[in-house]
């Protein structure tokens, strides 16, 4: 309607958050602005309002905008741990769990296309859940990893992903308690899974607590200067 802003305080305190004819966003039934012409949906945006309403209701301003820490995760260290699940026992053992230099080019081409993965994003490992579709399943990069299954892909970058709960139920792998990848025709046991990615959520935690304390030493060490 016009330029405006509004303070994360003010925004917080906002009593609704509501659509009206398909276009218009309203803040306490006051219309606020239009996306009639953007690609994100209007009931997304919505969506997306609400819940940073509700991140800043829950902690604080303060909270969201800290300065937090990302651990920098090695590829070689990655590749360490994924060859350790590498199967041996299959005819091929590329077509379950594929690690980095064993992918052929062609399937790597296609998940490249796939997951949008920038050219500098290497592949780590992929395992395959689904034969008959070699780019399902999960896929570890080098600054994240992603569940893919037809139609749907999900990507946790390293410092989110130490947070998402993973577990197994009836052979479906459950991804934050809303995702699911079926592991039905998958060649490697759904407690294989679990466990493969148990030690990838260990090492990324591990690497992420290194640099907490790194980044408090220093800033001990800065202190003391002062």
């Amino acid at each position: 309607m016009k330029k405006g802003k509004m303070l994360w305080e003010e925004f917080a305190n906002i009593q609704s958050i509501t659509i009206r004819k398909e276009e218009m966003i309203c803040f306490n039934d006051v219309e606020k602005f239009q996306v009639n012409q953007n690609d994100y949906s209007a009931r997304k945006l919505v969506s997306l309002l609400k819940k940073i309403k509700k991140f800043i209701r829950t902690h604080s301003y303060e909270y969201m905008c800290q300065d937090y820490i990302y651990p920098c995760v090695s590829s070689k260290e990655l590749t360490s741990i994924c060859s350790s699940f590498q199967i041996h026992q299959t005819p091929d053992p590329k077509d379950v769990l594929s690690v980095e230099g064993r992918l052929c080019e062609e399937v790597e081409k296609e998940m490249r296309n796939r997951l949008y993965l920038p050219a500098k994003e290497k592949i780590v490992a992929h395992l395959n859940t689904y034969p008959l579709q070699k780019t399902e399943g999960i896929t570890v990069c080098s600054k994240g990893i992603y569940f893919s299954k037809s139609f749907k892909t999900i990507y946790y970058p390293w410092h989110l992903f130490r947070h998402v709960s993973i577990s197994v139920e009836t052979e479906e792998l459950k991804i934050a308690k809303k995702h699911s990848l079926s592991l039905n025709s998958a060649a490697v046991s759904s407690g294989e899974v679990m466990l493969f990615l148990k030690q990838i959520k260990q090492h990324v935690q591990a690497l992420y607590e290194k640099e907490v304390d790194i980044k408090q030493d220093n800033k001990f060490a800065w202190k003391m200067l002062i």
